[in-house]
């Protein structure tokens, strides 16, 4: 069911079995799973079904530190969630993202890759995407050739493939599920300003919530389910202060501790010994290709997890509107699929068809004589990264957000060691020379641009209480029935894209609660 919340009376009283809090990626596949196991689940959403501008200012708030976008920009709030807007890039974690590294500071997870595996597969079913393999030897035909070279094979480095989901729009795809399931309700426009526990402050006894334009009210339920982001989740349990003074599940220091995003940005040149096609992937736009450090390198050279995108320059990452307008249909056509929107998007072709063009005939016959190294590196886990609250409050009176992020020297020397690495290998087979950008150069560099939207790591999970928020069942520490879904849960974030991360744990989270209240 979907129900408009503003429709409520002053005061009313919802009551569940489950409470998820968010309807993004990670909310909607919880809510799916939990679909038809005899319990009545409940989902606040705070947006509507389209972007609002009023809805989205609840976002805005202060940063510091590297570059990053304002917190108004790159997340959405509405049914989907930031699934609205995103790529569509999906790769599981490496087996040593999950590794107690001892050169990594606040390294290591309570879980292994082998208990996410199983959970990989099933949010490869969510997220739309081919089979659970990501082998570069299954991926071969789709990979340009210069990633199947025999430097690619040398021991140091190897070709990271990453699957592309159409992308799927949560919020859309999966509306029909959630409008037909009797046992689910979806409460739009609800957002949730406390978290209101026992005198103890060991169990969520309900949640106080609040329309813009509307009543507020009240919802409870057995287990309640975090799941509003990688900074709204730590912001809703410091603000939520008025039982346990530093908020909730924060005994220990760490809830909005420990920020991490992949900074991407271009940082070299590759200038090709010659003009080559060797770069120019296929047509396909089912996966796409990255250079990455092999394991053995990054133990050996004491690095992050570094990795490196590979465009022609006369592309790079900043591709004309046409063009992409242009690749993102045919992608979807490629599939047998005719996406929603297609119209605007053939629209975007005529208005820059000069555009579209010019990126197809970089992209499928130009001479490629250099190209553009953009970097999507680790970074480390960093307690002075961190999410703190303002004194301003939104309209609803939740106090805003500060960010601050900063890089630290782990993170400086794994993207300029990685850098002269991919340097010597393809120097040593003869295919060129990389050339650093200045700004990689400089002392204490800070990585210019935006990040890369990926916020993860704010309520880490920890087996031991003193050093995380939650546990390795994404339960907060201390808390008999509140747990917490996302990338904020992320340890450590490694290179690949959160989302089919955090939709394969919110799965291991649903399966989690079910056997709980079985």
């Amino acid at each position: 069911m979907l129900i408009d919340a503003r429709s409520l009376s002053e005061g009313a009283l919802i009551e569940a079995d489950i409470a998820i809090i968010g309807a993004g990626a990670v909310g909607i596949a919880m809510a799916r799973s939990l679909r038809g196991q005899g319990l009545k689940v409940a989902v606040v959403e705070s947006g509507g079904f389209e972007y609002d501008d009023a809805t989205q200012a609840l976002y805005a708030g202060e940063t510091s530190g590297n570059p990053t976008a304002a917190l108004d920009v790159g997340r959405l709030r509405y049914l989907g969630g930031t699934s609205n807007h995103w790529a569509g890039y999906c790769r599981p974690f490496e087996p040593i993202d999950f590794e107690a590294r001892p050169w990594v500071p606040l390294s290591g997870w309570p879980l292994r890759r082998a208990d996410l595996d199983p959970y990989y597969a099933k949010a490869h079913g969510v997220l739309e995407l081919q089979a659970y393999d990501y082998r570069p030897e299954r991926w071969a035909k789709d990979m340009a050739p210069l990633l199947r070279e025999p430097f690619m094979q040398g021991g140091r480095l190897y070709a990271a493939v990453f699957q592309q989901s159409p992308p799927t729009r949560l919020g859309e795809r999966y509306r029909d599920d959630l409008e037909k399931a009797p046992d689910v309700a979806v409460y739009l426009w609800a957002n949730v300003v406390r978290i209101g526990l026992d005198a103890g402050a060991k169990r969520v006894e309900g949640l106080d919530l609040a329309c813009l334009e509307g009543p507020r009210f009240r919802l409870r339920a057995k287990e309640y389910v975090l799941a509003t982001g990688g900074i709204e989740n730590a912001r809703l349990l410091l603000a939520s202060n008025d039982v346990a003074a530093g908020g909730v599940g924060n005994a220990a220091d760490w809830v909005g501790r420990c920020f991490m995003d992949h900074p991407g940005y271009e940082a070299a040149t590759l200038v090709l010994s010659a003009p080559s096609d060797l770069a120019r992937a296929p047509a396909s736009q089912i996966v796409d290709t990255a250079v990455a450090l092999a394991p053995e390198v990054l133990r050996r050279e004491k690095l992050l997890n570094p990795l490196f995108q590979l465009h022609p320059a006369a592309l790079g990452a900043g591709e004309p509107e046409g063009y992409a307008a242009f690749r993102n249909l045919t992608k979807a056509l490629r599939r047998g699929q005719v996406p929603d929107g297609w119209a605007g998007m053939l629209g975007d072709v005529v208005a820059d068809l000069d555009g579209a063009v010019s990126g197809m005939w970089q992209r499928f016959m130009a001479d490629i004589t250099a190209l553009e190294v953009r970097i999507h590196p680790e970074v480390a886990p960093n307690r002075d990264s961190r999410i703190t609250l303002l004194d301003e409050r939104d309209r609803l009176g939740l106090p805003r957000v500060h960010l601050h992020w900063q890089l630290s020297e782990i993170d400086r020397r794994t993207i300029r060691r990685g850098l002269e690495i991919l340097g010597e290998e393809v120097g040593a087979a003869g295919l060129g020379r990389l050339q650093l950008h200045d700004w990689v150069q400089e002392a204490n560099f800070d990585v210019p641009g935006d990040g890369s939207y990926h916020h993860c790591g704010t309520t880490r999970m920890s087996d031991d209480p003193k050093a995380g928020v939650v546990d390795r069942d994404c339960r907060v520490h201390g808390m008999e029935n509140l747990s917490i879904a996302g990338s904020s849960v992320f340890p450590t974030c490694g290179y690949a894209n959160p989302t089919l991360s955090l939709v394969a744990l919110g799965l291991r989270l649903a399966d989690h609660l079910k056997a709980k209240r079985a």
